[in-house]
């Protein structure tokens, strides 16, 4: 959770004192689009399913702001619904990576145990 909010405090001073336009909010909103989907390309809902659900949920509210033509609150939105979706997509990662490491491990094992048995 740390991280979280780490993500999001540094997707906040990325926009100091924020005034967005709507093409600022545009350019966010589509970037935390492509953020999300990778996330789910990227097997997060199954994997970091808490943070997808944040990264949706902000995307909803992007989304709402700019129909609303609420510039700031979309580009806000949106760059923390981008912070979610690639801390989800980072942990899917991670947990992948820890699964092949332990099945990598297993096989050093058994093959050690192979060895062995040969001497």
């Amino acid at each position: 959770m740390k991280l979280r909010y780490a993500l999001i405090l540094m997707a906040a001073m990325a926009f100091p004192a924020l005034a967005a336009d709507r093409g600022e909010a545009e350019v966010a909103l589509a970037q935390a689009e492509t953020a999300v989907q990778s996330a789910v390309a990227a097997d997060a809902s199954r994997d970091a399913p808490s943070e997808m659900r944040a990264a949706e949920d902000n995307l909803v509210a992007a989304r709402g702001g700019f129909e609303r033509r609420k510039w700031t609150d979309s580009a806000m939105s949106a760059e923390k619904a981008k912070a979610d979706a690639d801390l989800a997509a980072a942990r899917s990662r991670e947990k992948r990576a820890v699964a092949a490491t332990r099945e990598i491990e297993a096989s050093v094992a058994t093959l050690r145990r192979e060895l062995g048995r040969g001497n």
